[in-house]
């Protein structure tokens, strides 16, 4: 019998401070890179707000959804999560975006307990890699809120089964690749405030 759980994370991008781009000017947004299993990440770019805009906020969420067995999920938690603070030029003949700060963050460090939500702001680290003393680094400010679901899924152990029996997407399966379907089935819904 193999256990099965389901985890729904909701990452609230809300604002951000400290930022100091005196002769840039363009979109700042905030990418975000999840932890998806098997060294896979999931990325999640929010809006652009302009770099000159008194007041930098976003007020924007993302909901994602992640179902697995429980060691799957064990190791997703054990991942880090990537911030990054970018700006893309206004110019339109150049294309990309621009570092400005950055941040990694252990998933346990922002998820906190589950079915509560978290408030928090991110440090980060400037592009130029470092703070001098009279600045303060720039921080974004994100709340989080994780809710995990667990339940008992039983299995046959056969080597061959049909195609709806291990409901994997793989048709003729033997399973023995059902793990990557199962581990990391997600929906990323954008929901702009």
């Amino acid at each position: 019998m193999d256990h099965s759980c389901s985890l729904s994370f909701e990452l609230k991008i809300i604002r951000a401070r400290n930022i100091n781009l005196k002769k840039s000017s363009g979109h700042l947004f905030v990418r975000c890179y999840l932890p998806a299993g098997g060294n896979n990440r999931v990325r999640l770019d929010s809006q652009h707000i302009p770099s000159k805009s008194d007041s930098i906020t976003w007020d924007q969420t993302f909901s994602l959804d992640c179902s697995g067995t429980q060691d799957s999920i064990k190791c997703l938690k054990q991942g880090t999560v990537l911030f990054e603070l970018r700006l893309r030029r206004s110019t339109p003949f150049i294309n990309g975006s621009k570092l400005v700060a950055r941040a990694e963050v252990s998933w346990n460090d922002i998820m906190g307990s589950t079915n509560v939500e978290i408030d928090k702001w991110i440090v980060m680290i400037p592009e130029k890699g470092r703070v001098y003393d009279d600045v303060k680094p720039p921080a974004v400010q994100i709340a989080v809120r994780v809710q995990e679901f667990g339940e008992v899924v039983e299995r046959k152990k056969s080597s061959v089964r049909r195609w709806d029996e291990c409901g994997c997407m793989d048709d003729g399966c033997k399973c023995n690749s059902c793990v990557d379907y199962e581990f990391f089935a997600i929906a990323a819904v954008l929901e702009a405030f």
